[in-house]
């Protein structure tokens, strides 16, 4: 029986979920915090992977799952090797899956170039989802004039972590207070957008062309990500169809066949806000018994 590559971390609870839930499938699971328990070899167009308890090759799997990698601790050596052991560690990691024809949740130049949220915007626009006015600079001038006639917010183009004594921080989406000025940005680019009222957030999350949409109600008026649990309210919904179809549309030029998009709903009209091309969603399969990992495993089982 070929097997199911999932490529993560040791602390990646979804995994540990789908592995526990599909315990009939057969999967390697490769956690790259922790390569130095495997050995993997790329020789002739054939990689092998083993650890303590098998080997597997290019030939022995069916679909690379691609999850949540996180690059090992470097700590015993020193510190001016460990940008270059890192980067690599992923090039190695990247070259097996970039390589493999079969299916694939997702590559990671696909990835890449998806989560640009630049790409996003303009790949928004071209198609027709209706979006926030929104402006990406590293311009206080520009910043300032975008700012002066809306009520705004600013986010991060990226993943907006932050490190610090050992510790991770996240930068979410926050008002704009002009009182604070616009200086700094020259080498903090940011991301400004128009702030809209919304009647509810929505978390629509697709694989392959399965829809999975989910309502969120909260207090919390900017991002419900700041909520605490307690205020937030989760429940099935139903998306229009022209939604879909656009959202699709999206994936198709992303080459994605997994998404989970970020809308604001406003006096009916459905707002694109993001995409995230390998965000979360096993709590929200747990949260309202959703079947979002049978979709999962039906696409890397084909």
């Amino acid at each position: 029986m070929k097997q199911i590559l999932v490529i993560t971390s040791s602390y990646d609870l979804t995994v540990d979920y789908i592995i526990n839930k599909f315990q009939a499938l057969n999967f390697f699971r490769l956690n790259t915090d922790r390569l130095d328990e495997y050995q993997i070899s790329f020789y002739k167009s054939k990689w092998e992977i083993t650890d303590s308890f098998k080997s597997i090759t290019n030939n022995d799997i069916k679909s690379i799952y691609y999850r949540k990698p996180i690059l090992p601790h470097l700590d015993q050596f020193n510190p001016q090797y460990h940008n270059y052991m890192h980067k690599e560690i992923l090039t190695l990691i990247e070259g097996i899956i970039e390589q493999f024809d079969g299916n694939c949740l997702s590559k990671p130049s696909i990835l890449k170039r998806a989560d640009n949220k630049i790409v996003q915007l303009q790949l928004a626009e071209k198609i027709g989802l209706q979006m926030p006015l929104s402006l990406i600079t590293n311009s206080n001038h520009s910043a300032k004039i975008f700012c002066s006639d809306k009520k705004t917010i600013v986010k991060p183009i990226s993943v907006g972590k932050l490190l610090y004594e050992n510790k991770v921080g996240i930068i979410q989406t926050n008002y704009v207070d002009p009182a604070f000025g616009f200086e700094g940005l020259e080498l903090a680019p940011s991301y400004f957008q128009e702030y809209i009222d919304k009647d509810f957030e929505l978390r629509v999350t697709v694989v392959h062309d399965e829809f999975f949409p989910v309502k969120i109600e909260t207090t919390e008026k900017v991002d419900w990500r700041k909520a605490t649990n307690g205020n937030i309210l989760y429940s099935k919904d139903i998306l229009p169809d022209d939604i879909k179809s656009l959202s699709l549309q999206m994936m198709r030029l992303l080459n994605l066949k997994y998404a989970a998009f970020d809308f604001i709903v406003s006096k009916g009209r459905y707002v694109f806000l993001e995409l995230n091309a390998n965000g979360q969603w096993a709590w929200l399969e747990q949260e309202l018994n959703l079947n979002i990992s049978d979709s999962v495993i039906r696409y890397l089982e084909r």
